[in-house]
């Protein structure tokens, strides 16, 4: 049966707020080893939180009895027990809450449990706070703080039993320092440990490293470390041989409590299909003639083909974060604008910007708001630039570059001067509840005639470096370069 008990550290290991407030009135109240005194704390919590709180008292043959079951707790378990034994609970999880509830009275402190539940249908996992008190007259109760972690087990079985993916809910193991040590399976569906080669067994309880053959990659162990630790969400795409058969997996990760959920989908046939794709496309273009049931899978064939083509176009162009253009797509495009502006005769100018102190968001609101950050910032770029002839990429981390053809030097600095004006008056949204004012740097070269775009970027970028030097928050124009072109070479 899976099960928990935790002295210390209570508060970051609960999931209930209200475990930290009750933590507080014990500790305001606690004497010594008898715990608070039982009248006094009962006064206070029981108007607050008696719905969820449950009083016993140890009776003479070392049991314990209901004296009071509030009715949220009812209400799950299917009934009250009030009057009634921990004893006539199933054997194993009496056994585990008495030793609890012993161990509570002994110490007169407060423990942290969770446990599975044997017997209740609607619900799965159980936290509980147990605080020992003592009455006037000396005798020793136990006020008992109890939530259901998960509810509606008969729904969630179903759902789980008829996924056509795997699904696995992982809840880590910490030592007093907090440090993981080892994680538990608390529920797997059938197709899971179908998908784990361990479809005749019931994974539940189990280490998840010597269950999911798969986390026996270091890198995919770590990647799942840091979604229980930065609560963040993943996705990871593996494989792994099982008698003499190889499986891919595509494996959503989503964090839950101290703890995640893996989603599995099993693409070994999606990796071969695409493998085959053309020739199967061939295939039915041969087909098309005989029959319309024929055509109407090939015309779906090909859509599907060109959507992901397109798709693959468009992720081979873009950056994820922002869907700006990435840098090799930048300047692939700038090139073919130079070459146009060329022939006309008229400037191209290029703006690296860079945003100042960006660590330090990081550092002080986390990733996910320094991500936040970036996409506010090129949202602000496209909205400043000439939408119908202005290319705006991202370079990487928190440079941005800016292409403007037809544009000499006197126009990039304008445009320049428009994005550090509305960077200093507007705040760049993080959340609904979060926004952060943020500056940054700007190089700025105008192209030279017969200046290839490698030494345009060098120009720009080492304005970019003096604007860094010189403060930052600040405009900064590249110095001229020598360009040497077969006719001054004459």
């Amino acid at each position: 049966m899976y099960q928990e008990v935790h002295t210390e550290n209570i508060v970051a290991r609960a999931h209930a707020k209200e475990i930290a407030e009750l933590l507080h009135r014990f500790a305001r109240h606690a004497q010594d080893e008898g715990g608070a005194p039982h009248e006094a704390f009962c006064d206070e919590v029981l108007p607050n939180f008696g719905e969820d709180v449950m009083v016993l008292a140890p009776t003479e043959d070392g049991d314990y009895a209901y004296v009071h079951y509030g009715r949220e707790i009812a209400r799950y378990v299917g009934g009250s027990r009030l009057g009634e034994r921990i004893s006539s609970m199933t054997p194993q999880v009496a056994r585990f809450t008495a030793a609890c509830y012993d161990q509570a009275l002994s110490d007169g402190k407060p423990a942290y449990t969770v446990h599975r539940s044997l017997k209740t249908v609607r619900v799965c996992l159980w936290e509980r706070l147990v605080m020992p008190t003592t009455a006037r007259n000396g005798e020793r109760f136990l006020v008992v703080f109890s939530r259901p972690l998960q509810f509606h087990e008969e729904l969630l079985t179903t759902v789980l039993e008829t996924s056509p993916s795997g699904i696995v809910a992982l809840r880590a193991m910490r030592d007093d320092q907090g440090d993981i040590i080892r994680t538990l399976i608390i529920t797997a569906n059938q197709r899971a440990a179908v998908m784990a080669g361990r479809g005749d067994e019931n994974l539940h309880d189990t280490e998840a490293r010597e269950s999911l053959p798969f986390l026996a990659d270091a890198m995919i162990w770590r990647r799942c470390l840091y979604a229980i630790e930065l609560r963040r969400s993943d996705m990871i795409e593996t494989s792994f041989s099982h008698d003499g058969k190889v499986t891919w997996l595509q494996i959503a990760i989503a964090p839950l409590g101290d703890g995640l959920v893996m989603t599995m989908t099993d693409v070994s046939e999606l990796m071969v299909a695409n493998q085959t794709l053309q020739s199967r496309a061939a295939t039915l273009a041969l087909e098309i003639g005989r029959e319309r049931a024929t055509r109407r899978a090939l015309s779906q064939e090909i859509g599907q083909r060109e959507e992901r083509e397109q798709e693959l176009r468009r992720l081979a162009e873009t950056d994820p974060l922002t869907a700006l253009l990435n840098r090799r797509s930048f300047i692939e495009k700038a090139n073919a604008a130079i070459a146009t502006c060329d022939a006309s005769g008229d400037d191209t100018s290029l703006i690296i910007v860079d945003l100042d102190h960006f660590k330090s968001v990081n550092d002080s609101h986390g990733h996910a708001a320094g991500d936040a950050v970036i996409r506010a910032f090129a949202d602000l770029l496209l909205g400043t630039v000439r939408s119908d002839s202005d290319l705006v990429g991202r370079f990487g981390g928190e440079e941005f570059a800016v292409f403007l053809p037809r544009a000499n030097a006197a126009t990039a600095r304008r445009m320049a001067q428009r994005m550090q004006h509305t960077l200093e008056t507007k705040r760049l949204p993080v959340s609904e509840t979060l926004a952060l004012q943020v500056s940054a740097s700007f190089g700025i070269a105008t192209r030279q005639k017969g200046e290839n775009f490698t030494a345009f970027i060098e120009r720009a970028d080492r304005a970019l470096y003096r604007a860094k030097n010189d403060g930052r928050d600040c405009i900064r124009l590249a110095e001229p370069a020598l360009v040497t072109t077969a006719a001054a070479a004459a």
